[in-house]
């Protein structure tokens, strides 16, 4: 299952992010020991980013600084969820709460191709979370209506998600 992680996972996140095309901050979240593990553990190859590049992650990481007690409660969901023989576990915990922050769909500020693979990601990571999705909520919607229920201070917009008008900004429908 490690080259599929890697493969399916990691690669496609880490080269967006080294191109600048995620909202993930400044290390995907991580400090810089722990990417620098990452990319060493999965033979990838830390490249150079460019100023602007590197200036906008640093910006994405104080904005991220400013919702810490949000990312700590993704990050806390996410944990009772994980798979705990899946590899780069807690990394992937950091950056899926940080791409969470972002203000896209959860798969483009995360850098993956297309949602499916994000869908894949929740499977073989946080088995929990995938298999509570049974309406094929999109992820980061789905993601807060959890810490909603859980009692946060998200505001769920509606009683009941059938009768709420953006209902199909929420669901893929397409899926079913």
């Amino acid at each position: 299952m490690m080259d599929n992680v890697i493969q399916d996972y990691w690669q496609p996140i880490i080269e967006s992010y080294q191109k600048g095309q995620t909202a993930l901050p400044l290390y995907m979240g991580l400090n810089q020991n722990g990417y620098d593990a990452l990319l060493l553990a999965m033979g990838l190859e830390s490249v150079t980013l460019s100023l602007e590049v590197e200036s906008k992650l640093q910006l994405r990481l104080e904005l991220l600084n400013m919702r810490i007690g949000e990312l700590e409660e993704l990050e806390k969901l996410l944990v009772e969820s994980l798979n705990p023989d899946v590899t780069f576990g807690s990394e992937m915990v950091t950056a899926l709460a940080s791409a969470c922050l972002g203000s896209q769909h959860l798969w483009r500020d995360l850098g993956m191709p297309e949602r499916p693979r994000l869908t894949a990601l929740f499977r073989d990571y946080f088995p929990l979370l995938h298999a509570k999705n049974v309406n094929n909520m999109r992820w980061k919607r789905f993601l807060y209506r959890q810490l909603c229920e859980n009692g946060g201070d998200y505001v769920c917009r509606s009683p009941s998600c059938e009768e709420c008008a953006s209902y199909s900004e929420c669901f893929d429908l397409s899926a079913k």
